[in-house]
């Protein structure tokens, strides 16, 4: 039974713009099954409630009723099974000694994104925590999670709603069905109920990756969500933190909103070694193509290539040169590794392709290195999210990007080339969507964008490039024990045709 645990009216909290019957009905359209009125240091009369209830043509079955929300000395809390309005209490161990059959929850004690002891979380007059709430920041809410899962007390959510925006967004999950104020205080008092969200671990390269998603839908349809990140192995914290800088730049340089955008950096954690990003609704490029009408599904691949070319002509700049050699350099050596140490088959071939894609990389940095801008080094369909954000408004689409981790300076064909090796591999399984969007869509549509000429050292570049991918790519399979497999006579076919209309260029 969901239930809103946490609201207030404009009749009787100032603070609040929320008319009783609206209240009622947004509730309501949420699927909600019962509302608790939580006025500041006012309660609801019954005779008030019915009132409401005849007003908006409740039916039995909807909980309707009142609680209040008190301060004290460790802050608000909301006080559920009171039968009058409090006054003058100042502590917490006063409230519970006057009313001990009442429920006690205390109500956002991570706002502000304050850290609240331990001592005061498992403080035994207090009978719940609420640790999801509109009145708690995105890295709030995640902290208010990590404490509950750590120390296990009862928890709710609630959405402290003081506009319609955020009415029943944030309600509270019970085990069994609550028919009035009693019963609802001896759910909490006996633990048997929880916030109302979905926690979903990602897979990772470099981090162990969740996907959290708190309480209703909204307005526009989509809820709060928020992505953690943590690395794996203490080692890697430095590659996850400068992957976090770097997103936080770019979306600070033009991507923050409107059609092409990355992820907002809500929190970069040194002490406990985590990262938040504000979690996006949408659906990656790479789920997308394999379902949509081909029309949609060309609008967007072309879009994946024009996000790519407002990235390389936004004219961001970081001083990763020398990483970027640096980098390049190990890669090499541990794609030839990977097929020598597995006894590989391909072992020369391969040695072939690294020996001239090397080359043309070292001519790069040496001779080209004016030509080089921001890439992002990993640019392929699961990275892609296009998203919406009105479900049922087109023009509010937007085209996102996630991943910072490989990010070079370095030649723009660098990405075209990844991005088509990348989708070829990826769907390989889906021969109809590699018919339907061809390499060469992406990069006409790329050029056109990003306003540079089309010529046979950018065609070969490219080539290039996409060499270096699938080698990428092949090592990535000898690790997985795909070494042999038809996917990767694939890979190294495609590959050495590649270098041969290379070097017819």
């Amino acid at each position: 039974m969901l239930i809103e645990m946490h609201a207030h009216t404009s009749r009787h909290s100032p603070c609040s713009l929320i008319d009783p019957a609206e209240l009622v009905e947004r509730v309501r359209m949420k699927g909600l099954q019962g509302l608790v009125i939580t006025e500041h240091d006012y309660l609801w009369s019954p005779s008030e409630l019915e009132d409401l209830r005849k007003q908006t043509g409740l039916d039995g079955s909807f909980l309707l009723a009142a609680a209040q929300e008190v301060s004290t000395d460790i802050g608000h809390v909301l006080v559920y099974g009171a039968d009058h309005t409090i006054e003058g209490i100042s502590s917490l161990k006063e409230l519970r000694a006057r009313y001990p059959r009442a429920a006690l929850v205390w109500a956002h004690p991570l706002r502000k994104d304050r850290t609240p002891k331990i001592s005061r979380l498992l403080d035994a007059d207090l009978d719940a925590v609420e640790i999801f709430t509109n009145n708690h920041t995105s890295r709030g809410n995640y902290f208010g999670l990590m404490l509950w899962h750590r120390y296990k007390f009862t928890a709710i959510s609630g959405s402290d709603t003081h506009a319609v925006e955020t009415a029943g967004t944030m309600p509270t999950l019970f085990d069994h069905p609550v028919n009035d104020m009693d019963g609802l205080v001896e759910e909490l008092k006996n633990g048997r109920c929880r916030p109302l969200y979905k926690e979903i671990p990602r897979t990772g390269s470099n981090a162990y990756v969740e996907e959290i998603s708190l309480g209703t839908k909204g307005e526009d349809e989509s809820r709060q969500r928020i992505i953690v990140k943590r690395p794996r192995g203490a080692q890697r914290w430095d590659t996850l933190r400068q992957s976090a800088e770097t997103l936080k730049h770019i979306h600070d340089h033009g991507f923050s909103s409107g059609r092409f955008r990355v992820p907002t950096v809500v929190d970069i954690n040194d002490e406990d070694r985590f990262v938040i990003e504000q979690g996006q609704r949408g659906k990656s490029l790479f789920e997308l193509l394999t379902r949509v009408d081909i029309d949609v599904g060309r609008e967007y691949f072309r879009s994946a290539a024009l996000w790519l070319a407002r990235l390389h002509t936004a004219g961001i700049s970081l001083d990763i040169a020398d990483r970027t050699a640096r980098r390049e350099r190990r890669r090499f050596e541990s794609y030839e590794s990977a097929f020598a140490k597995s006894g590989s088959p391909y072992l020369d071939r391969a040695r072939m392709l690294l020996i001239a894609v090397r080359e043309f990389e070292e001519d790069l940095l040496e001779n080209r290195s004016h030509e080089f801008v921001l890439v992002h080094g990993d640019y392929h369909p699961k990275n892609i999210i296009i998203g919406q954000e009105l479900m049922h408004d087109v023009s509010t689409r937007y085209v996102s990007v996630v991943d910072f981790g490989s990010v070079l300076m370095f030649h723009p064909a660098f990405d075209v080339g990844y991005f088509i090796s990348q989708f070829e591999n990826q769907l390989r399984d889906y021969p109809r969507v590699i018919e339907n969007y061809r390499g060469e869509e992406f990069v006409r549509t790329y050029l056109e964008a990003s306003g540079q000429p089309d010529s046979q050292t950018l065609r070969r570049a490219v080539k290039l490039f996409r060499v270096r991918a699938n080698m990428s790519i092949a090592s990535f399979l000898i690790h997985v024990g795909k070494g042999e497999s038809e996917n990767m006579q694939e890979v190294m076919t495609r590959s050495i045709r590649l270098l041969e209309e290379a070097g017819n260029e």
